[in-house]
């Protein structure tokens, strides 16, 4: 998935109005050009999924305080052709979007988090008391990601609205001025890549894929994670569509426990606690690799909301001057 996928049309409007940057305009335009360049580039990379969206979220956040702390506060001049530009009501009204679903995906991340640890502590009581009844307490869990994947969908939903607003004639039509081409697309790129970085996050959170179970019979709600185990985990697939690969390796190990407890052929008791006790010590341990990669991300989209505040503001300063 590429920024520029996000808008075929888009992508193709500002990239044949593609200007020379006028040495008039502050340098910071250059800047942002540059880390919206390196941005992009990410989603043909080959790298992990965590990695790529912490990357993705780190260059976002540059981009906006390039642009709240130098740009929006330059010269005059810069300034004024921002109020000629004829963007700041469109910037003001995809402002306020982007950061709903900013602070809707930290609000998603922060609950996965919760849940997981929640979901570890009944696994270490799990282990030292010899029960491996988890059932339950997998049910919440499963329970959660199921809400927390519905406010994800209609995140998704906004972010697809903001992009339509994007295609407007405002946005891609053509401007004889070179320096107020270069601003607007500068703004037009900064969009387009906030769109993209949010909703590979959104992606990323929403993961598993494809998992839905068509019933639950004598599993009730094991049903995504005894079909993780059957699947197994295709890192290469999942990083196309930005999955939390630890989330996913958690709810393999979960459903590897619910497939052992639940087994009809249990010879040995002993044997198969042994077995359960070394599953539910791995799926502890996954559980931490989870936890960590959503704090992570959680302060990613924490810093990355300050400074698209912060760009907000600024751009409400240019109109009251």
């Amino acid at each position: 998935m590429y920024a520029s996928s996000l808008s075929p049309r888009l992508h193709k409007a500002y990239k044949a109005r593609c200007v020379s940057l006028p040495v008039r305009l502050h340098p910071s335009v250059r800047r942002i050009q540059e880390v919206v360049s390196r941005v992009r580039a990410l989603g043909s990379s080959s790298l992990e999924s965590r990695t790529m969206v912490r990357d993705g979220l780190s260059g976002l956040t540059e981009i906006y305080r390039c642009l709240s702390e130098d740009l929006f506060k330059s010269s005059s001049e810069t300034q004024q052709a921002l109020l000629n530009s004829g963007l700041m009501d469109e910037l003001l009204e995809v402002s306020l979007k982007y950061l709903e679903v900013c602070g809707g995906a930290k609000d998603g991340a922060s609950r996965i988090k919760k849940s997981v640890v929640e979901l570890q502590s009944a696994l270490r009581r799990s282990k030292k008391g010899g029960e491996f009844s988890l059932e339950g307490d997998v049910d919440a869990y499963l329970a959660t990601r199921k809400e927390i994947k519905k406010e994800i969908k209609k995140y998704m939903v906004m972010s697809k609205e903001t992009e339509a607003c994007l295609e407007s004639s405002v946005w891609c039509g053509g401007r004889d001025d070179q320096d107020m081409s270069a601003l607007v697309r500068v703004m037009q790129e900064t969009s387009v890549i906030t769109c993209f970085v949010l909703r590979t996050v959104l992606s990323f959170l929403s993961s598993p894929k494809g998992l839905k179970s068509k019933n639950h019979h004598q599993h009730k709600g094991w049903g995504i994670v005894m079909k993780l185990v059957k699947k197994g985990i295709d890192h290469h697939h999942h990083e196309k569509e930005f999955s939390c690969l630890e989330l996913e390796a958690m709810e393999a190990e979960l459903g590897k426990v619910v497939v052992v407890t639940t087994r009809e052929d249990q010879e040995d008791e002993k044997e198969i606690s042994e077995e359960v006790s070394e599953m539910i010590q791995c799926a502890v341990v996954k559980s931490k690799d989870v936890e960590a990669a959503m704090e992570e991300l959680e302060e990613g989209l924490e810093g990355l909301f300050k400074v698209m505040i912060q760009a907000r503001v600024s751009l409400l300063n240019i109109l009251s001057t």
